[in-house]
């Protein structure tokens, strides 16, 4: 994935959206090519490193059968959304284009399939508390029979690729109005996200570049 600078995220942020996202892309290798999967997931941080995603499929789903083409690759996705030009307040003097903002996480592993009943019950059992369920509700035969009828599927995260690709590159009015059209249209999420990368990043550069315009007028010191 290509990410300039300013857009990537903070390792802080990418541990977040690993904690809250609640489905990814699942894209694994396989001789007749890539398949994607979007799969429900629960997140299991270590000390070490990034952790692990859970996931689980249905028995009859091939896709568990045949994971050992290289690294798998589980596309998380933050919020996103339409950035309309007249958000712009630079926009009025000078038209330019829209884009698209988003954040996604990009996270790399060698998958590790689990037919084991016990790591499946546990599995089972995160993920129906994450999402508010009491698997316990479940008859016990009833709940056996289900668990052998899935596969388990965990990615220990070997490396990361994320961006947070939100307008770092604008002015801070810029910004502050696009947050505004944002709210207006109804995406807090995006807006929000906007508010806590892109406006200390764009202030930062603002103040950055009004240091390097003063120094060569000579209006303030090296």
């Amino acid at each position: 994935m290509y990410t300039p600078r300013h857009f990537e995220l903070a390792d802080d942020r990418v541990r977040a959206l690993l904690a809250s996202a609640e489905t990814a892309q699942l894209v694994t290798a396989h001789e007749t090519g890539p398949v994607a999967t979007l799969l429900p997931l629960t997140y299991r941080p270590d000390a070490d490193g990034y952790g692990s995603l859970i996931f689980h499929v249905t028995r009859v789903n091939p896709v568990w059968r045949d994971t050992g083409l290289g690294e798998s690759l589980a596309i998380l996705s933050g919020p996103d959304g339409y950035i309309h030009p007249d958000w712009y307040p630079s926009n009025a003097a000078s038209p330019g284009v829209p884009t698209w903002n988003y954040v996604t996480v990009h996270a790399y592993g060698r998958l590790v399939v689990h037919d084991d009943a016990a790591w499946l019950a546990t599995a089972v059992d995160e993920m129906s508390e994450r999402f508010g369920y009491d698997a316990g509700r479940v008859a016990p035969d009833a709940r056996q029979r289900m668990l052998r009828a899935i596969v388990g599927l965990e990615l220990p995260i070997t490396r990361i690729e994320a961006k947070a690709k939100l307008n770092q590159n604008r002015t801070p009015e810029d910004i502050a109005g696009a947050i505004a059209g944002l709210r207006e249209v109804g995406d807090d999420a995006l807006a929000d996200a906007m508010t806590r990368i892109s406006v200390p990043h764009a202030q930062e550069r603002a103040a950055l570049l009004a240091g390097i315009r003063g120094r060569r007028l000579g209006n303030v010191g090296p």
